[in-house]
């Protein structure tokens, strides 16, 4: 999706209406009426009640939406219908409602790109083509969904192309169009969009970017409260996979104030801008060790007052979000503060250990790694649907940070072997991170470490984890790796595992560099 810098004004918005929620009321400001929270009090953090009426009997008439789109075609209105049962629900989760059930539904009703997004979304979502084997065009449903899907780029395109279109419309449209291409399992393509959608936020978030002179007169509650968050998490995924710092420099107050907490939903922003933060400072920590000794000498009482400081403000967000949990809680918010506190400890655990030299610094995180694994059992179940069954993507990083940290940091084999059996058990695709690939490229790792061997013999996950395993000595443990691919002379894919061990000499610390074929399935 191409960005133009001249987007115009075009307000979203609904009629003034007399049945909104309780406290729209007393605050007399508009309500959206989104059931069973509205928008404005959600992106808020505010209650949210409606007064209470009894319930009608059964009606068999569609959804208030369907009926607006009635001119649609079935196949269209269909498509709705599952994004607004199935697809959307699943989606949101307990921590993203505002957006996915709120913003999103409130604007296709007036935006023809973003219905066309939603319906092309749905589509695909009903059949992901990532967990296909045979190429998902050749399916006549998904090629509709294509076609959606490029009427509604074509739609957003337009409107820029002519210097008309609506920030708030194209950040949405943007969205969207990420997890659409996700769907597809096409990860460059959805990285690309999520650079281009950063910039755009970033831009409007700056004193001259919404200066009336220089912006359009956008919803600014919904770019701040529901859309920058996002674009956050979304930069943070592409921090995690490229291993490398964007160029985007975010507003110095972006979620950078710990005071007090009062939603989930905060409580998640704040986080992951510590996980934003630990990340490059395990980049440069990685770089820090490479060195030469003198060099590290002169660097070193930067990095350590970069690790206090990171340190101190995970620990101001951990007693603010105690202080949050232990107000009452259904199911779906327990499962929020499960995987809230599963990040937490992993990201404690890494700023830890990324000045200490030797892999051997993990071992005194057991009682953290033991953390993550039982708020993991409890995040993982409630992402479940109602059959029981794990939608096949939520767009969420979710338990997949903390349970990869676990199965490849940890060296208790009883533990390491539980985060590997649970990422099989969570949702397929989470964001930008596929779980069972992972997990399977994990369990050759902890072959590698635990028996090399072995390792060669590596037939997938159940292998390792029908074994006890053992403790790894301090010689066999990776430090770093990755998987390239490329084609063999009857062109078949073929994986290269690469992986560093690290050797010790008197006053440098060398890396042994490996590489061998991906053993047993493909990742």
């Amino acid at each position: 999706m191409k960005v133009s810098p001249t987007i115009q004004s075009g307000r979203v918005g609904r009629p003034k209406s007399k049945t909104g929620c309780n406290t729209c009321k007393a605050r007399r400001v508009r309500c959206g009426e989104e059931k069973p929270h509205c928008l404005r009090c959600t992106s808020t953090g505010r209650k949210c009640a409606y007064i209470s009426i009894p319930a009608p009997q059964r009606i068999d008439s569609p959804p208030r939406q369907l009926a607006i789109f009635a001119h649609q075609g079935w196949r269209e209105r269909r498509a709705f219908e599952y994004y607004f049962h199935q697809a959307g629900p699943a989606l949101s989760g307990v921590l993203d409602v505002a957006f996915w059930r709120g913003s999103v539904l409130q604007i296709c009703r007036m935006e023809p790109a973003i219905w066309d997004a939603i319906i092309s979304l749905s589509s695909l979502y009903e059949r992901p083509p990532f967990m296909m084997l045979r190429r998902f065009v050749e399916h006549s449903y998904h090629r509709e969904a294509l076609v959606w899907y490029s009427r509604s780029l074509a739609a957003v395109q337009q409107r820029i192309d002519q210097g008309v279109a609506d920030l708030t419309v194209s950040l949405i449209s943007c969205i969207l169009f990420i997890a659409i291409e996700l769907l597809q399992g096409n990860r460059k393509a959805a990285m690309n969009l999520i650079s281009q959608g950063t910039r755009m936020v970033i831009r409007a978030m700056t004193p001259i970017g919404h200066s009336s002179k220089n912006r359009p007169s956008i919803d600014r509650a919904i770019l701040i409260s529901v859309i920058k968050p996002i674009f956050r998490r979304l930069d943070t995924w592409n921090l995690i996979t490229s291993g490398a710092p964007s160029n985007f420099h975010w507003p110095l107050d972006t979620f950078t104030s710990i005071v007090r907490l009062a939603t989930l939903d905060e409580a998640r922003n704040v986080l992951n801008g510590i996980v934003a933060e630990m990340k490059i400072f395990n980049i440069d920590t990685k770089q820090h060790w490479k060195y030469p000794a003198d060099r590290r000498l002169r660097d070193a009482q930067g990095l350590v007052a970069k690790q206090r400081q990171l340190k101190d403000r995970l620990d101001q967000w951990h007693q603010s979000f105690l202080s949050l949990a232990t107000s009452d809680q259904d199911a779906s918010e327990s499962g929020g503060t499960a995987l809230l506190l599963m990040t937490y400890f992993s990201v404690l655990i890494e700023i830890q250990t990324c000045l200490d030299p030797s892999q051997s610094a993990y071992d005194k995180f057991e009682a953290e790694f033991r953390q993550i694994i039982n708020h993991a059992s409890i995040a993982i179940a409630a992402t479940r649907n109602t059959d029981g069954h794990q939608p096949p993507f939520i767009f969420e990083m979710g338990v997949f940070l903390p349970l990869f940290i676990t199965a490849l940091k940890c060296r208790f084999p009883q533990l390491r072997r539980q985060a590997l059996s649970l990422l099989n058990e969570a949702p397929p695709a989470q964001g930008l991170f596929m779980c069972r690939p992972v997990a399977h490229a994990l369990a050759v790792l902890v072959a590698l470490e635990e028996d090399p061997s072995t390792a060669l013999d590596v037939s997938g996950v159940s292998a390792v984890l029908t074994k006890p395993g053992c403790i790894p000595p301090l010689q066999n443990r990776i430090w770093e790796f990755n998987i390239s691919s490329d084609t063999d002379s009857q062109g078949r894919t073929r994986n290269w595992l690469h992986f560093s061990l690290r050797d010790f000499g008197q006053d440098e610390i060398r890396l042994t560099q490996n590489v061998m074929l991906f053993p047993g399935a493909q990742p």
